[in-house]
């Protein structure tokens, strides 16, 4: 690792025997304690954009995502069906990772209360995506679930592994713009603008002068195509794995991760995955009340705000259990406009997950395999493509990023 001495920034990273120009950190662990995890937007020497992520990981976890990642991309690689050709470059892409040999026991010295031990490692993968929460209309937002759905669907079923920390720090959307700006269209030689400016080099003339046209500042609204993408393997594990810790982002971890009868003995299943997938939906529906992560007002009453709150996990079950039971009152009823079409089917799905509403009675019945779960997502999606209110906002552009990042920060 190269450390700037100047700024104290870093940048270089080297992983194995590949070194990566740092060109934007992204995320820094704001603890002392948990994974202390570091994102980086990397490049390599060919000039292609990774993702590089330095992390501590529980030594008893027991499967390391370096290996995870290697396993889905030899499934993907040997895989000769159409989905798996489609995944190739669209979901986890390995490209290299280390364990670095470092463990907190050696750095945590003579602590009567140790913390469980960790290890140090680096993996970089693709692709570049932006946030959840970046979307940019209800009809992209439920393509991007879709693709996610789909996606668990090879993963469980192809790669026989479960994710076991879906959440929305851990869904992006993929977008891939043009390469280049499409051509001009024909105007005429001479502005009628005296502002314009125009776009003179070395072997122009003035009969060959062609007007250049600066991007206007609200942004672009062109049409880019998306796709949803799940990331973090750290606690991705083979399916049946019994885990004496519990793993997940509390916020969306399964109820039956957070119920103590299940300490020491859970077994993290695909339908936790769809659960937990479930509730990211329903926290980004609650919390949102338009595109590009447009909030609500902080002075308005959200019911399960409490679940973003409480740490105690016991306390939690029971929050979320309540509100689940109450649905309609808990839920529904707090849904903001922008996302009226979406109650209906939202009911629906939540009742398909917990059969009679009632999430301590029974474990999770959400399954991928009914299709059940894509068919009201799909009719759902076709539903907003009718609906005229639902236009694209405009992508702002980064100016100080190369053209294949900026669709990585558009939205952000």
């Amino acid at each position: 690792m190269t450390i700037d001495l100047l700024s104290g920034n870093i940048t270089k990273i080297r992983v194995e025997d590949q070194e990566f120009d740092v060109v934007k950190h992204i995320h820094s662990s704001l603890v002392l304690f948990g994974r202390g995890t570091h994102v980086f937007v990397v490049r390599d020497k060919d000039g292609t954009y990774h993702i590089l992520k330095d992390a501590w990981l529980l030594v008893d976890h027991g499967i390391s995502e370096i290996t995870v990642l290697s396993e889905i991309n030899h499934i993907l690689n040997s895989d000769s069906s159409e989905d798996a050709k489609a995944y190739r470059s669209m979901h986890p892409r390995f490209i290299v990772g280390q364990e670095l040999g470092d463990s907190t026991r050696a750095r945590r010295g003579r602590l009567t209360d140790t913390p469980p031990d960790c290890v140090h490692h680096r993996v970089v993968t693709g692709p570049v995506g932006d946030p959840i929460t970046s979307f940019r209309s209800r009809v992209e937002f439920v393509q991007v679930i879709l693709d996610c759905v789909k996606w668990l669907d090879f993963l469980h079923n192809k790669c026989k592994k479960v994710h076991g920390d879906l959440s929305i720090n851990n869904i992006v959307i993929y977008r891939s713009p043009p390469a280049h700006p499409p051509p001009p269209k024909a105007s005429n030689l001479k502005s009628t603008d005296d502002n314009m400016p125009m776009r003179i080099t070395r072997h122009t003339t003035q009969q060959h002068l062609a007007p250049f046209v600066l991007a206007p500042l609200t942004g672009l609204d062109e049409d880019i195509p998306v796709v949803g993408t799940v990331i973090d393997y750290d606690y991705a594990r083979p399916i049946d794995t019994n885990m004496q810790r519990t793993s997940g982002t509390l916020p969306f971890m399964p109820l039956d991760a957070l119920d103590n009868l299940n300490s020491g003995k859970y077994i993290h299943t695909p339908a936790h995955d769809l659960e937990s997938l479930l509730q990211t939906v329903l926290g980004i529906v609650s919390f949102t009340n338009g595109p590009c992560g447009k909030c609500r007002p902080h002075t308005e009453h959200i019911p399960v705000a409490q679940w973003y709150n409480e740490i105690d996990r016991e306390q939690l079950f029971k929050d979320k259990a309540i509100d689940l039971i109450c649905y309609n009152r808990e839920v529904d009823s707090h849904i903001p406009e922008y996302w009226k079409p979406f109650p209906p089917y939202l009911h629906r799905l939540v009742s398909a997950t917990w059969p009679g509403n009632n999430p301590v009675a029974m474990s999770s019945q959400a399954s991928h395999c009914t299709k059940m779960f894509l068919k009201r997502h799909l009719k759902l999606s076709k539903r907003f493509q009718k609906s005229q209110r639902n236009m694209l906002p405009p992508v702002r552009s980064v100016p100080d990023l190369p053209i294949m990042m900026q669709a990585d920060s558009r939205t952000t």
